[in-house]
């Protein structure tokens, strides 16, 4: 059964061009499950297992305490390793395909309020060697554009543009945009490069990576989250501390702003405006001072 997983996710990041984040989610969920079916039926193959297989799995991860938004995540990467068995001939059906979600509660993105963010890159000691410097520029680069974790790990020096302010961006499926930037993060990139370049002088390496590791290697995702969750721990009380909440933070602060839906659905890299519409929900201040100008007796009390 291992093995028919290697093969998949070979197939993803090659020919599909997942991202090292999302094939190591792919591989978590797919080993866990073998492991289980395994444990309990030690004959099982992939192309015997069934929907009542698929089920009992998804029973173990809820009693399990794992949440819903979890296990559905479970699901949808079985349904995948499923499509490409069934692509490949080495299975004959799909036992996931009518197996139905478990219902997960909506929420609502948490966000970083821009005071917050105002606090941290006015007063965060974030040190003058190169891992400052570095921490710094990523932090901006998160807040002013929104870009994926994996994106932002994936920049080399030639998708940054400081002549016209831009970044050469490749997303999920390899599908590259182009994503502008600000003068403050302009001005950061600036002093960055040169203290980026001077610290690779002491590794044997021509690493192209925007963003170096302490070896001088492509920076690492578990740094870039130790990272963010130190720095925003000194300004911020909301639970979650990642770097998706940074992207959360530059969509909602774009709403609050007036920016359009259509226009935080392409920097964002989102298939559908759907996905992005999730963010409407956090932006009350907007939606409070609409109705102050809008609504007749509250125009009528402030004339």
């Amino acid at each position: 059964m291992y093995a028919h997983i290697t093969r998949f996710l070979d197939y993803m990041s090659g020919q599909r061009g997942c991202s090292p984040l999302t094939r190591s989610t792919y591989e978590d969920s797919l080993t866990a499950c073998a492991d289980y079916l395994i444990a309990r039926h030690p004959t099982i193959a992939w192309e015997t297992v069934d929907t009542g297989h698929v089920r009992e799995w998804l029973a173990h991860l809820m009693r399990s305490n794992y949440a819903p938004n979890t296990v559905n995540r479970s699901l949808s990467a079985l349904r995948s390793f499923y499509r490409y068995l069934l692509r490949e001939g080495l299975v004959s059906s799909d036992p996931a395909h009518n197996v139905r979600n478990p219902k997960a509660p909506k929420r609502i993105p948490g966000f970083v309020r821009e005071g917050e963010m105002d606090r941290l890159f006015r007063y965060y000691r974030f040190g003058e060697d190169y891992a400052g410097r570095r921490d710094r520029t990523l932090l901006l680069l998160l807040y002013h554009t929104g870009l994926r974790a994996a994106e932002v790990l994936g920049l080399n020096l030639g998708d940054v543009d400081l002549s016209t302010a831009q970044l050469r961006v490749t997303g999920k499926g390899n599908k590259q945009r182009v994503v502008p930037f600000g003068a403050e993060l302009t001005n950061a990139l600036r002093d960055y490069l040169p203290v980026r370049r001077e610290f690779l002088q002491r590794f044997p390496t021509d690493e192209n990576a925007l963003f170096l590791s302490s070896r001088g290697h492509r920076l690492g995702y578990s740094t870039l989250r130790t990272m963010v969750r130190t720095a925003l721990s000194a300004v911020t009380t909301q639970q979650k501390k990642s770097p998706h909440v940074l992207r959360h933070s530059f969509a909602t602060a774009m709403l609050n702003h007036g920016a359009q839906l259509e226009a935080i659905r392409r920097l964002l890299g989102h298939e559908s405006v759907v996905t992005t519409s999730i963010y409407t929900h956090t932006t009350v201040a907007e939606l409070r001072q609409q109705y102050a100008a809008a609504h007749p007796h509250d125009r009528a009390e402030k004339g």
